[in-house]
């Protein structure tokens, strides 16, 4: 498969298959591109994502039931972090939902769950029309094929985009819907790197038809000149995720992966008060034993090989293995190799040793909180 932007991509970049798309893992290199992202501003494609309207005066109630994050708490014209569980409460996928009306929302998920994530919805659809006793008032628009989605990322997007025109601009996690000459938008100040930034879906954009997509990108390419904007592939949005210690699907949280063991069950990404969401109880059962292994931030001492996905973590002094590293890069910024992984309750500490196998070798490391950067001097809370 392929987003709008394919010919552009095939001429600039060098493209990978990616959970079935051509998409570019880099246009220059991922270090310069992860550096633009973290002191000036980067541009990314991020059309392979799926993208749906829920609409209908169920939509809310619905949407609910799926996930441990109150919706109730997400005003209009605000977007939102969650995940839809499955009865194990491990992860279906984590999502970001957007509140556009009272009976209007928009999901937006990752590309390697499109079909997934689909299927679960019409299936929950059933289901919860049965647990209410009625059928359901819900509409599903999906115009990931319709759309398409990019990611200004850094501390110049905000100050491009005003550049450009765009005056009011949302607050942190707000949305607005704009227009660029003729062209309808969605700008919402969200994001994966970290960084502050934006994520803009441009309406009326297909594969056929991408002269929307293209003009919107070469315009922020263009007018993005001068501030040292690079267009950036799948490689330094990989990087630039770890580095701020978000996890990605598929890696670091998936079916088997409950909320609780990826640190992510606590509000506002999820409530557990609420009444009652698919998994919830078999997360409070999960809460009285404390014994699950936690993910943490990983560091190493000396210069040696990246840690990667199922790289064995060993107890320093036993060589015994205790848990297993699920992502790891060399950081183009902090000029080493940081990872995360899962480790029991007891090295969760910051500072704890750990080892990292590699083939036959071992090599030192360090648990650390996220994010690995200084957030003086990066990230959306830096100082300005």
């Amino acid at each position: 498969m392929r987003t709008q932007l394919y010919e552009w991509h095939k001429a600039h970049g060098e493209l990978i298959n990616f959970s079935g798309f051509e998409m570019p893992v880099r246009y220059s290199t991922i270090a310069e591109e992860h550096l633009a992202v973290r002191t000036a501003v980067g541009l990314f494609d991020v059309s392979h994502m799926g993208r749906m309207w829920i609409k209908g005066s169920h939509s809310s109630q619905f949407l609910n039931y799926l996930v441990p994050r109150d919706l109730a708490k997400v005003a209009i014209g605000r977007h939102a972090y969650s995940y839809f569980l499955n009865e194990r409460a491990g992860f279906r996928d984590d999502i970001v939902l957007g509140h556009y009306a009272e009976d209007l929302w928009l999901l937006v998920w990752n590309a390697g769950n499109r079909e997934k994530i689909k299927h679960w919805l019409y299936t929950f659809k059933t289901f919860a029309g049965k647990m209410m006793g009625q059928e359901l008032d819900i509409q599903f628009d999906d115009v990931s094929n319709s759309t398409a989605m990019f990611a200004l990322q850094g501390p110049k997007a905000a100050p491009l985009l005003k550049d450009l025109g765009f005056e009011k601009l949302p607050s942190s996690w707000g949305a607005v819907r704009s227009k660029y000459e003729d062209i309808s938008l969605i700008i919402s100040r969200t994001g994966y790197t970290g960084e502050d930034g934006f994520e803009i879906i441009v309406e009326e954009a297909t594969t056929q038809h991408p002269e929307n997509a293209l003009k919107i990108w070469e315009t922020l390419l263009e007018h993005g000149s001068s501030y040292d904007i690079k267009p950036c592939g799948l490689g330094a949005r990989d990087t630039l995720r770890l580095e701020a210690g978000y996890p990605l699907y598929g890696n670091d949280i998936e079916e088997n992966i409950t909320p609780l063991e990826a640190d992510l069950l606590f509000p506002p990404f999820a409530h557990m008060e609420k009444e009652w969401f698919v998994g919830k109880y078999v997360l409070i059962e999960k809460q009285k034993t404390d014994n699950y292994p936690r993910r943490v931030g990983l560091r190493a001492f000396r210069r040696g090989p990246a840690i990667r996905h199922g790289t064995p973590l060993l107890d320093p002094k036993t060589k015994k293995q205790i848990g297993i590293a699920t992502s790891g890069t060399y950081s183009p910024l902090l000029k080493y190799v940081i990872g995360m992984g899962y480790v029991p309750k007891n090295y969760t500490a910051e500072g704890t040793k750990v080892l990292y196998q590699v083939k036959n070798r071992t090599f030192e490391a360090e648990v650390t909180k996220f994010p690995f950067y200084d957030e003086n001097q990066y990230g959306k809370k830096r100082k300005k």
